[in-house]
């Protein structure tokens, strides 16, 4: 395709603004995941998984390894939604989401109580992918405009056709994006329409302003009676014009009839007639249809001073996001320093109780080393039982015929270890004593 140099001399340029009307979606074929955001008292916060991990505790990431290792998609969920406090701390965008957005977050459960992956994923509208701030594509807008102006013809073999229309994108000037749910319905109102897939679905909110730029070689007038002229064909047209605007559909869900050139015999992929639509609900809109906004001629001058404004917001949404990572790049250095300094104090500790054992090793050696062999031998009989004293140990031993070389010595030891622990009881209320006692007594006249 050859490079054609544009002549705008010879093209009508205006500067409009957009109003969105009804919700608004522009379809890009994406989707949140619910390993990305939660939602919290009726807030939807998407977040970045990378900051989310860095700043739990040593703790909380041992616990979020041994998930990821389970490889169970709905714990890894549980655990956001258990720690959605920390997600929140690292969001970088926020929007409302319904009540009924909420409560299958919360609840993520089919109706025969089946865990159901699918109900968390929410569509997405065209945005900045840089302010996450919405915006209605130059595409889209000159979609809408090509099917009610009928510029360009089945196949186009040169590109100097397409300069007849000129759109630039649509950019955010007041209002934003929420989340709700695209409800089927059927379009005859006393029909119900079959059981379907309800999608929750981001939309820019009714009220939200834009502003662009198109250059065309129709005049304004032109435009607006064209599409004056495509919503009269078309039930339920919302199509009222003032003086310099016009009313307009724009991005998925609008319905066939608002796509194609001819709305009167609007047909289905069966061939027969389109006979449902998708209608938007959140906590203050009901069934209300999508992609109505209104497109109104501005002057140069509120053109720039919109810009300029765009230019200010997005300088404070970028302070803000530089200021919150700064404060939390600050946190997650103190968890980074808390854990290391947590490691090196139980490296510490491990060390001083191995040396500990150490000492405690070499004097229990050197203590062994200044005792009779008789002694040493006791010692070891505690060290496996170190559970029983020594003069039970010792008598048990005995009684079980060890020591039978040095059985008068070993007699003798343990008359001393009985009186030291007071153990040695000749008579009184210590039956088990007593009896040890004269049996030791015994063992001592049979050695003469």
């Amino acid at each position: 395709m050859s490079n054609i140099v544009i002549d705008k001399n010879n093209l009508n340029s205006y500067k409009l603004k957009i109003t969105a009307l009804s919700p608004v979606h522009i379809g890009t074929g994406e989707v949140y995941e619910p390993t990305n955001y939660v939602i919290n008292n009726n807030l939807f916060y998407l977040f970045d998984e990378v900051l989310f991990y860095k700043s739990l505790s040593a703790l909380d990431k041992d616990s979020f390894n041994y998930k990821l290792n389970l490889r169970d998609y709905m714990q890894i969920i549980d655990f956001y939604k258990a720690h959605r406090q920390k997600a929140i701390e690292v969001a970088h965008f926020e929007c409302d989401a319904s009540t009924e957005v909420q409560k299958a977050y919360n609840k993520q459960k089919n109706e025969d109580g089946t865990e159901n992956e699918n109900l968390l994923e929410i569509q997405t509208t065209f945005k900045n992918p840089n302010t996450y701030r919405a915006i209605i594509p130059g595409s889209s807008i000159k979609g809408m405009l090509n099917t009610a102006l009928q510029i360009y013809p089945a196949k186009i073999k040169e590109n100097n056709i397409r300069q007849n229309l000129i759109v630039s994108d649509a950019i955010l000037l007041s209002g934003g994006v929420e989340i709700g749910r695209a409800n089927r319905r059927d379009k005859k109102p006393d029909k119900k329409s079959k059981e379907g897939i309800n999608p929750r679905i981001e939309v820019i909110k009714p009220k939200s302003e834009f502003v662009f730029s198109i250059d065309s070689k129709f005049t304004f007038e032109e435009i607006k009676r064209a599409l004056g002229r495509f919503h009269a064909q078309r039930k339920g047209s919302r199509y009222k014009e003032s003086q310099n605007s016009f009313i307009a559909r724009v991005g998925k869900n609008v319905g066939k009839e608002y796509v194609v050139d001819d709305g009167r015999n609007v047909t289905n992929t069966y061939g027969r007639p389109a006979g449902t639509n998708f209608l938007y609900s959140s906590d203050t809109l009901k069934d209300e249809q999508f992609g109505w906004i209104k497109i109104e001629l501005i002057s140069e001058d509120e053109y720039k001073e919109s810009l300029e404004n765009i230019q200010a917001q997005e300088r404070e949404y970028f302070d803000n996001l530089k200021q919150k990572q700064k404060t939390l790049k600050e946190k997650i250095q103190k968890i980074e320093q808390d854990a290391k300094a947590k490691k090196e104090a139980a490296k510490a500790a491990l060390e001083a109780e191995a040396k500990k054992k150490e000492q405690e090793e070499l004097a229990r050696q050197e203590a062994l080393s200044k005792l009779s062999p008789l002694e040493r031998e006791v010692e070891m009989l505690c060290k496996e039982n170190p559970s029983s004293s020594k003069d039970v140990l010792l008598y048990q031993a005995i009684e079980k015929g060890k020591f039978a070389d040095n059985r008068k010595e070993a007699l003798e030891y343990l008359c001393k270890l009985m009186k030291e622990n007071g153990n040695w009881k000749e008579s009184g209320n210590f039956p088990k004593k007593v009896k040890r006692t004269k049996q030791v007594i015994s063992w001592l006249k049979e050695m003469g």
